[in-house]
């Protein structure tokens, strides 16, 4: 599979035009809300599997964290788009305060202070 790379706008765009060919459009918040719950649910089982005390059972089907990731983005890019909520603004709103709040929170690496 060939590797693309997206920007937020250009995943909102996709999103947007797949969703965009049904009547139905975007759900609603709430219904958006629980299947980002349930994918994230998903993600949780697959980090469970790999990483935690459960493997997974020899008649469940193999997913993927990536595939996973990819859901829980397909769902927030929809929640975004039904609420005309533009992604890159919303990081770069959440990467500044984080930046700032937490400048001083973690141990820095020592490269950095040079």
């Amino acid at each position: 599979m060939e590797k693309t790379i997206y920007t937020t706008k250009e995943i909102q765009e996709r999103v947007d035009q797949y969703i965009g060919q049904f009547k139905e459009g975007y759900f609603s918040p709430l219904s958006l809300m629980a299947r980002l719950t349930e994918e994230t649910g998903e993600l949780a089982r697959e980090v469970n599997h790999y990483y935690g005390e459960k493997p997974k059972k020899k008649t469940e089907k193999e997913k993927s964290m990536e595939e996973e990731l990819g859901d829980i983005i397909f769902v927030l890019t929809c929640f975004a788009n039904s609420l005309n909520i533009d992604l890159s603004d919303s990081f770069h709103r959440a990467i500044t305060k984080i930046e700032t709040r937490d400048k001083d929170r973690w141990t820095k690496k020592d490269d950095l202070h040079q």
